[in-house]
């Protein structure tokens, strides 16, 4: 029988286990990238998450749905004077009314007024076909819901 020797020139010759090793560093390479990744990225989405919350803050997001059981100032005033104000008088072209004063309901007031004074432009109903019948009604929901506000005159 022979007798194995052992020699460190014989091992570090030998290329048994290379590929092991290969895949070894190969794999805490990709870890690192991925942690760099993370790194860089963590750091843009808190400044994009802050200025989200920053501007979703002054919206009421309502979770359920439930009816509202106050009454608007303007409805109040109305009835006072005998008669209410009656909403969507106008011809709908789309037939979202319904989906449009949801929409609207959660705007702010100082938006509300911004998205109506935008889309006056197809009140007249002039232009037709998409998207022109959506900004019409946009625009005579949103005056509905202004007049309903208080926000201006019938």
């Amino acid at each position: 029988m022979k007798k194995r020797v052992f020699s460190v020139e014989a091992f570090v010759a030998s290329e048994c286990g290379a590929v092991t090793v290969d895949w070894v560093v190969l794999s805490g390479a990709l870890v690192g990238l991925g942690l760099a990744t993370t790194a860089v990225v963590s750091n843009g989405m808190a400044d994009g998450a802050s200025g989200i919350s920053t501007q979703m803050a002054g919206y009421e997001i309502r979770s359920a749905f439930a009816e509202v059981e106050a009454e608007t100032e303007a409805e109040a005033e109305a009835e006072a004077e005998g008669e209410p104000f009656a909403r969507n008088q106008w011809t709908s072209r789309t037939g979202n009314v319904q989906v449009l004063e949801d929409w609207m309901a959660g705007f702010t007031d100082e938006n509300l007024l911004a998205h109506m004074n935008n889309q006056a432009q197809y009140a007249d109903g002039s232009q037709t076909g998409h998207p022109y019948d959506t900004y019409h009604d946009e625009y005579w929901v949103a005056r509905d819901e202004a007049i309903t506000r208080g926000l201006i005159e019938a």
